[in-house]
């Protein structure tokens, strides 16, 4: 394989990212005009070829005819990955879908490199699922066959803190005892490792690796409770109707649709024909006729996928504001979306105490203290939540706190990796 260029895909639920190794270089690629993180999001356009990125979020934003699919991560190792979904009119089978995706990073790596690259470290995390090794095992077996099928030959695999780790200990000339936290759209996941640049070249890191830990919860999760918390009561959630058989019986409106409203990977099937009937019939019966009125309008008019952007934009907005106030002008140009940033940390308050309960146990795992801790490396975009920062400063005061390009660090490390043992 000597001469050979390899490749690192940090393939995330929400960005994805790309690094070629070559000779003692590592070069993040271009994945979108001059941006090296591509939303990892895929628009199938009718009668032309999908677009990718911000690119198919915006022909969606913009009205045009097709199907918006994001947070396809999600899916690995569950039901839906055996099934196929109707886009234009024709049945797709969602492992075809994942595989048009890893197929359009590998031709921009092949064209940035000039060659066709066969060797790949393809990132992922600690645990797809949680407590199901059976669950875990299936989606790291699909990735790797649809990396296949895009033309990777060799592959291997490497836990994403890891990775994040392997991207920033070239810095580092004494040894540093680092816990890393990965907090990525769909898991997070930590790892306590020994970093050194003297270590930059070893292919065996076993007994770098103290311990290693994950969740299932991510940005995405984040972005599911605010969305029910602040944008779902105006259409509707938390109000009442009457049942069917007995106009006095009154019945609290289902959740079912503002769960699926409310998840990246499932939006689209709270806007198909079934979906739209189960409102209109509520709507019928509703004591907030106007609120259903909305929901219905929503589904109606695809509107799913930008009402997450707004929810996913004002997430981003409460990391630097105390309130943010927003609206889906082609849903109601009136209605305003407000949220404060004490009641979205309310809202994820149980997520980030798992968060920091798994970081905990790995420190009992790795037969550590707190103040053992040197240095923290955080990575993904929810690291710059402010109650994530402000935990960390108190539960690890002593250490150094390495935040560095929280995106592109993992696909990096990748890399790095991939030099090491191709």
């Amino acid at each position: 394989m000597s001469g050979k260029i390899s490749c690192g895909i940090d393939f995330g639920t929400s960005n994805s990212t790309l690094a070629i190794a070559r000779e003692k270089n590592k070069t993040l690629v271009p994945l979108e005009d001059d941006k090296t993180t591509l939303p990892s999001a895929i628009f199938f356009k009718q009668g032309a070829a999908p677009l990718f990125g911000r690119k198919g979020i915006a022909a969606y934003i913009d009205g045009e005819d097709g199907r918006l699919m994001r947070g396809l991560k999600k899916i690995l190792g569950t039901p839906l990955m055996e099934e196929k979904t109707i886009i234009g009119n024709k049945a797709v089978a969602f492992i075809d879908i994942l595989k048009a995706f890893i197929v359009h990073m590998k031709d921009k790596a092949d064209v940035f490199a000039n060659q066709n690259i066969e060797n790949l470290v393809i990132g992922r995390p600690v645990h797809f699922h949680d407590d199901n090794y059976e669950a875990d095992i299936k989606s790291q077996n699909t990735l790797e066959n649809i990396a296949r099928k895009a033309g990777f030959k060799n592959i291997e695999f490497l836990f994403e803190p890891i990775a994040a780790a392997f991207a920033h200990e070239a810095k580092f000339a004494n040894e540093k005892l680092s816990l890393v936290i990965d907090l990525g759209g769909g898991t997070s996941d930590f790892t306590i490792i020994k970093i050194s640049n003297k270590n930059v070249l070893k292919v065996d890191r076993r007994d770098d690796i103290l311990a290693t830990g994950g969740v299932r919860i991510g940005g995405t999760t984040f972005d599911y409770r605010l969305s029910l918390h602040s944008f779902m009561p105006a259409l509707g959630l938390g109000t009442q109707f009457h049942d069917l058989f007995d106009s006095k019986k009154l019945m609290p409106v289902p959740m079912s649709v503002y769960r699926t409203l409310s998840d990246w990977a499932l939006v689209h099937h709270a806007q198909n024909r079934k979906a739209l009937a189960d409102t209109a019939d509520i709507k019928r019966r509703s004591l907030s006729p106007e609120k259903l009125e909305l929901l219905y309008k929503l589904q109606q008019n695809h509107l799913g996928h930008a009402l997450l952007e707004q929810v996913e934009s004002t997430k981003i907005a409460l990391t630097y504001n105390d309130k943010h106030s927003t609206l889906l002008k082609d849903l109601d140009p009136h209605l305003f979306f407000q949220t404060a940033r004490k009641e979205f940390e309310h809202s994820i308050s149980e997520d980030i105490h798992k968060i920091f309960n798994c970081i905990q146990n790995c420190l009992i795992t790795a037969q550590i203290n707190n103040s053992d801790i040197e240095l923290v490396i955080l990575t993904g975009g929810s690291t710059e939540l402010p109650i994530i920062n402000t935990l960390v400063r108190e539960m690890f005061p002593e250490a150094m706190i390495s935040q560095g390009d929280k995106l592109d660090s993992v696909g990096l490390g990748l890399a790095y990796r991939a030099a090491n043992i191709f």
